[in-house]
Formats: C-alpha cells, sequence, structure tokens
C-alpha cells in the first residue's frame, strides 16, 4: 500500500469516527448529492455511495442511503409544487411511484460502495 492509498484510508477512519467532522461530511455528501440528482438519475446513486462511504456502518450506510433518497424525493415533490405541477403528477397514478421507486433504489445502491470501501 503506498502512502497515498494509507493517507486516503486514515482520512476516511477519521471522518467515521470523529463525531463533528462524521456530520459535516454527511451534510456535504447529502447537499453534493442533491445537487448531482438535479443534473442525472445517475447522481442519486453517487450521492447515495458519497452518504454511504462516510456512514459508520454497513446497516447506517443502507439507512443513510435511504434518509437521502428520502430527502431527494422530498426535493423533487418541492420543485414540483413550486411549478404547479405537483397535482397532475400525483394524479398519474402508478407511474408517480416510478421516480420515487428510482429515488430509494438508487441511493440505496449507491450506499452500498460502504462495503467496498
Amino acid at each position: 500500500m503506498t502512502d497515498q492509498q494509507s493517507g486516503s484510508i486514515d482520512s476516511l477512519r477519521r471522518v467515521r469516527t470523529e463525531p463533528r467532522i462524521h456530520w459535516i461530511a454527511m451534510v456535504g455528501a447529502i447537499l453534493l448529492g442533491v445537487a448531482l440528482s438535479t443534473v442525472s438519475w445517475l447522481g442519486i446513486v453517487a450521492g447515495g455511495a458519497l452518504v454511504g462511504l462516510v456512514a459508520t456502518s454497513l446497516i447506517r450506510a443502507v439507512l443513510a442511503g435511504i434518509g437521502f433518497g428520502v430527502v431527494v424525493i422530498l426535493a423533487w415533490a418541492l420543485w414540483l409544487g413550486w411549478g404547479g405541477a405537483f397535482g397532475a403528477v400525483a394524479g398519474m397514478g402508478i407511474f408517480a411511484v416510478i421516480p420515487v421507486a428510482v429515488a430509494l433504489g438508487g441511493a440505496i445502491l449507491g450506499s452500498l460502495v460502504h462495503r467496498i470501501a
């Protein structure tokens, strides 16, 4: 293992163990993930991966992924409401569930990167 890899692992360990740094990193991961999700649905997976990397365990990574997915869904609902389209989208029935499933599923999928790191 090179010094650079060792430094990266030490930094990730520090982010996961020191509470103040952990919460700053988690909020940053959520904000960056929401910004990425406005560009593409792959941003949801990337955001899930970011919160999963910061999480302290695999269970917490999956829970953070679910939480991130809910944040994305709420942001999407607020955006639709602001544009006056929430009622029309909600009236689409089962088709309105697809973006919700993508947000939750993509975020959970991304959060599993915790197991790799």
